[in-house]
Parts: structure tokens; C-alpha cells; sequence
């Protein structure tokens, strides 16, 4: 190694995607999209609609 070190303070569990991820230092994640999202796309494949 190159002596690097990474302190990693919580791992997830990302069943439905099927990977684990980590959480390191100060990083802040997002939160998912509610239950309830509804996306639209028009013809050209854009999104035209978020919730």
C-alpha cells in the first residue's frame, strides 16, 4: 500500500441495488425518493415531470 488510510464510520447495505457502499469522514448522503415519486418523460426520453 502507499500508506494511505481511509476511516470508514458506517457501511450500507444496498440490497435492491445489490452493493455495499461506505461512509466515510464528513460525507453527507441524500435521502432516497419517497414511495410515492412519480417520474414522466416525453417522447425524447426528458424528463418533464419529478414527484
Amino acid at each position: 500500500m502507499l500508506g494511505n488510510t481511509i476511516d470508514e464510520r458506517e457501511v450500507r447495505l444496498s440490497a435492491g441495488a445489490a452493493f455495499v457502499g461506505l461512509v466515510c469522514g464528513d460525507i453527507m448522503t441524500m435521502p432516497g425518493l419517497p414511495a410515492t415519486a412519480s417520474i414522466g418523460m416525453d417522447d425524447d426520453s426528458l424528463i418533464v415531470r419529478l414527484f
